[in-house]
């Protein structure tokens, strides 16, 4: 009996995502990345749902990797069996916060000049920012994490949260979290 309700439960699913075609009679995916390894994507759908598409054996060229948090359409085939999925075409159709945020970002609105550079391994460089030495950067749901080494001998650090007022591929607004004053930032190549 279990066995039949799972089946059950997959071939809806199937049934679900072959209403979305796209490519002839291939099922689509769409929605957020919640859960990404080397062989799989899970996917959570506007509609609430969560799908997990293999990606053992396909293309990268045309399958991606991808990040937590990318909006995502990815063109399916049903693996023999037909309880499974695997992808023939992906598509990152916004970028999640984690592609954006690395690189070199500078306000030269106020009196002094403020840069962040963000690199990709999660290290962090301040200029401008009260003598500020940034160890690392994370992302803590709609906040940008900056870990300060405080002076002296112990290097202690501290937690800064800036709230992400705008994030696109040029520009990043951010605002401290305990007050203070609001970074306009420009990406600079």
């Amino acid at each position: 009996m279990k066995k039949n309700i799972v089946f059950l439960g997959i071939a809806a699913v199937l049934a679900l995502l072959a209403a979305g075609c796209r490519q002839g009679s291939l099922p689509t995916v769409e929605g957020r990345v919640i859960d990404a390894t080397i062989y799989s994507v899970t996917v959570l759908t506007a509609r609430g749902d969560t799908v997990s598409v293999s990606t053992r054996g396909t293309d990268p060229l045309l399958v991606p990797g991808v990040l937590a948090g990318d909006e995502v359409q990815i063109a399916c085939e049903p693996l023999p069996g037909g309880e499974a999925l695997r992808a023939v075409q992906l598509d990152i159709t916004a970028p999640s916060a984690y592609r954006l945020l690395p690189g070199i970002w500078r306000d030269c609105s106020g009196e002094n000049e403020v840069a962040l550079v963000l690199a990709e391994d999660g290290s962090a460089q301040a200029v401008g920012l009260q003598e500020l030495t940034l160890q690392d950067w994370s992302l803590d749901g709609e906040d940008l994490v900056l870990t300060a080494v405080l002076p002296g001998k112990d290097k202690a650090t501290q937690a800064l949260h800036y709230r992400i007022g705008r994030l696109n591929a040029d520009s990043l607004v951010v605002a401290p979290a305990a007050g203070g004053r609001t970074l306009s930032l420009s990406r600079q190549e």
